[in-house]
């Protein structure tokens, strides 16, 4: 199995335990982000019913503190198709109520018959260009990287330091702001993921019928390394995506808290 994936010397090892490490990072922090968003997109349709008693208009405010995200998300569609030659017919941003209770917060209408490999890149589209997204505020706009750097070397007091400056900047909370509706429209919906099972049956043919046939595959070194870089760089978009949900999840339990105890009445979740 070595010779497979050997690149020279101990390169094979170190390649062998940063990539299992990636995808360990990677599957944990999947483990916590997916019932994270689901909490925060119950909670904060919870304190718009406070505040308003209507469930339609919680609804609405819902899509509305999304919509940014929700743009990006349909954004990403429609550029791949195009880029695919895929023919879209309309762009939708307007929410509509399906008939079990959850809202569709956007669409992008396209032409019938396209083939799994095509479907399944535009139902891809969005985990890409959220992640380049959340990667892109939070190297340029936030200083990430500098954050990560004391934190690598144990540098607690400059990192406290640097983290309450940021936070003290007004445009912070704006660009905090993006990645957390972002980050919370990125991962596709069931309609994104419908041909994935077709085209990943299609890949694992492609790989299973030369090792029926006695050949064994070899992965390139530059495609290794590509490999790796991407996962690194989804690791780290997702462990800021975690951080700032769960700046965001506090701040949601502070302001329903504060409702409640303000009107006297709360918000009973159905868990099941």
């Amino acid at each position: 199995m070595n010779d497979k994936y050997s690149i020279g010397g101990n390169k094979t090892l170190s390649f062998t335990v940063s990539t299992s490490s990636i995808f360990i990072g990677l599957f944990l922090l999947v483990l916590l982000i997916l019932p994270l968003k689901q909490w925060i997109i119950i909670h904060i349709q919870g304190v718009a019913f406070l505040l308003t008693r209507d469930m339609r208009l919680a609804q609405w405010f819902f899509w509305l503190v999304l919509l940014p995200g929700t743009l990006l998300h349909e954004v990403s569609h429609w550029v791949t198709a195009k880029l695919l030659l895929v023919k879209t017919h309309r762009l939708s941003l307007w929410p509509k109520v399906r008939s079990d209770g959850w809202m569709e917060m956007g669409a992008v209408h396209m032409e019938a018959g396209i083939d799994p490999f095509r479907h399944s890149l535009i139902g891809l589209a969005p985990l890409i260009f959220g992640t380049l997204a959340v990667l892109v505020i939070g190297h340029f706009m936030l200083g990430v990287n500098q954050i990560q750097i004391n934190l690598s070397n144990g540098n607690f007091n400059s990192l406290a330091l640097l983290t309450m400056n940021q936070l003290m900047v007004p445009s912070t909370w704006l660009w905090l702001y993006l990645i957390f509706t972002i980050s919370n429209s990125m991962f596709p919906s069931s309609s994104d993921r419908q041909a994935w099972r077709t085209a990943l049956l299609y890949l694992a043919l492609v790989f299973v019928i030369p090792l029926l046939l006695g050949i064994t595959p070899t992965i390139p070194s530059a495609l290794q390394s590509f490999g790796l870089t991407l996962m690194t760089a989804l690791l780290f978009a997702f462990s800021i995506t975690l951080v700032v949900n769960l700046v965001f999840m506090g701040l949601i339990i502070f302001v329903e808290s504060v409702l409640s105890w303000f009107m006297g009445r709360q918000v009973t979740y159905n868990r099941s």
